[in-house]
């Protein structure tokens, strides 16, 4: 794999402590961890809302070498909660954010309008948008010029378990029709299994990384963690613990036509 962005040792007061990773490039990585495990900071230190002297490295160069400007034209980062928009309609803002308009950009905004499902929300202005909606306008904003990495901050707290999974499955769409990194935080380790890799962190630290298949299964380490493992993969552990199925299957009816085998 290609990495796209190496994180090395980094410290932020109290909130994160040599936090390192290595997150591939067109892949959806998932970092999760409980209220104020330091997730948040660190999206924020990725996306430049706060400076460190650590080493991060963005497509070979550090984030520092890059001017703010250029730099996030290539970075997004969205925090449902700080979200700002002028006092425009969705297609409006979407025009504005393009650097230039031609039929190249309406197709761009067409894919993502139809990819997420807000063309009801084009005519609206965004100061009456919901929060749910916000954030899919916010995306939508984010991609509309070709941005390499998008930080995403806690979807879970918005959207429920459909909603997400029509979120993903646009943005791996739009990974293999553009080329696009994907950073998610969440409290929410059901969100973690739509994911290409994971990250758990907890006082500012990495307690685990890998597939999220493979990392969930650690359910001491995540429970001390204050997290709760995913129910299919809870049971899958336990029953494969009694010798009554042989691997991790999360889907029911699977569950219960290889218990009854």
């Amino acid at each position: 794999m290609e990495v796209t962005l190496n994180i090395n040792n980094v410290h932020f007061g109290a909130y994160l402590e040599d936090i390192s990773m290595y997150i591939d490039k067109n892949k959806i990585t998932s970092i999760a961890g409980s209220n104020n495990s330091g997730k948040t900071t660190l999206l924020k230190i990725i996306g430049r809302v706060f400076d460190t002297n650590a080493s991060i490295i963005f497509n070979g160069k550090s984030i520092y070498d890059y001017k703010l400007t250029d730099y996030t034209k290539l970075v997004s980062i969205i925090i449902p909660t700080e979200i700002t928009f002028l006092e425009n309609t969705l297609e409006e803002e979407l025009i504005i954010e393009a650097d230039e308009y031609n039929e190249d950009t309406k197709s761009k905004i067409d894919y993502l309008i139809s990819g997420l499902k807000i063309k009801r929300l084009l005519t609206k202005r965004v100061n009456q948008l919901s929060t749910k909606e916000l954030i899919l306008s916010q995306i939508a904003l984010s991609l509309v010029n070709d941005k390499k990495l998008l930080l995403i901050d806690n979807l879970d707290y918005y959207f429920n378990d459909d909603e997400l999974k029509k979120i993903n499955k646009f943005l791996k769409e739009y990974i293999k029709d553009f080329s696009l990194t994907v950073i998610y935080t969440t409290t929410h380790l059901d969100q973690t299994l739509l994911s290409d890799y994971l990250y758990i962190i907890d006082k500012g630290k990495v307690l685990l990384k890998g597939e999220p298949i493979t990392v969930l299964q650690n359910d001491n380490i995540i429970n001390k963690a204050g997290l709760e493992i995913p129910f299919m993969i809870d049971l899958s552990v336990k029953l494969r613990d009694y010798d009554l199925i042989n691997k991790i299957i999360l889907d029911k009816e699977r569950l219960i036509e290889e218990i009854w085998k």
